[in-house]
């Protein structure tokens, strides 16, 4: 007997791809052999080979026949890069005679690593109509796997943040393994500063890391976000003075002016200013 075993693809690329092996086996004898089959060797694959078809065969000599089996591609194929098959075939021959097993027929099917991660970085604010120094934003990193490999240690990276205080830790800090299309969400929060409201906004970028099975880390392209804090400056001013009434020229008053920072920026160079005066000597300097 002989065998040659291919395969109707060159490469895989993502789980559920599926193999169809094909076994040509030949009688290369004198003798007719009955049950002929072949008989799987080596086998890298992590899933399960499909039965052969058709059923064991009767040849005769010099006849052949095409066997096929098929194969559906894990994860674990595609990280492990590849998968490696090796076959050989049986047969009965005709009384006490032995048959010799044929030399085996090997395929390998490489499955190039193709690994790929996104970063989606958005905000939420509890109160997004209330920009004030003490508002709490929370951060939210999406993270998908874009590639055809697992990653494993997959993380957001901070990048450049303009924020004037502390931004919280991120939770979790990383998740240990990330399959091809899945998502993995991360948070962390970050509480405005009265710099931050002046500023008139807090930007924010990331990035990120995952591990594929082989090869460096992969880091995806910068997710940015920015969160405007607009201005909306007020002032309000109550005057009162240290007495109720006067009753001679020369009597003092002492006017008091409390001015008050009612919008959301700082405030600078605040003062009084003078109004409608009907007193006919001057106002002293505040």
């Amino acid at each position: 007997l002989s065998i040659v075993k291919s395969s109707d693809v060159e490469e895989v690329t993502a789980a559920g791809d599926v193999i169809t092996y094909s076994f040509l086996v030949t009688n290369t004898g004198n003798v007719t052999l009955t049950d002929v089959v072949p008989v799987e060797g080596e086998f890298s694959g992590t899933g399960e080979l499909g039965a052969f078809s058709p059923n064991p065969v009767t040849l005769a000599p010099g006849e052949e026949q095409v066997f096929t089996a098929e194969y559906r591609v894990t994860q674990s194929d595609i990280n492990a890069g590849g998968i490696d098959n090796s076959a050989t075939a049986t047969g009965t021959p005709p009384g006490d005679a032995e048959l010799p097993p044929p030399p085996p027929s090997d395929v390998s099917i490489p499955a190039p690593s193709d690994p790929g991660l996104e970063i989606v970085k958005t905000a939420d604010l509890i109160d997004p109509d209330n920009f004030v120094a003490g508002e709490t934003v929370t951060y939210v990193f999406t993270m998908t796997n874009t590639g055809n490999v697992t990653l494993t240690d997959v993380a957001p990276v901070e990048a450049e943040f303009s924020g004037t205080g502390e931004l919280g830790p991120i939770t979790p800090a990383s998740v240990e393994s990330l399959a091809p299309g899945e998502q993995a969400t991360f948070t962390a929060e970050y509480t405005l500063t009265q710099a931050d409201i002046d500023a008139g906004s807090v930007t924010n970028s990331a990035t990120g890391t995952g591990t594929p099975p082989s090869g460096d880390p992969v880091e995806p392209p910068p997710s940015d976000v920015e969160i405007p804090t607009p201005a909306d400056p007020g002032l309000s001013i109550v005057k009162s003075s240290d007495v109720e009434e006067v009753t001679a020229a020369g009597d003092v008053i002492t006017y008091s002016f409390l001015v008050t920072n009612t919008g959301n920026v700082t405030l600078t160079d605040v003062v009084p200013v003078e109004g409608e005066f009907s007193g006919t000597g001057e106002l002293g300097a505040f």
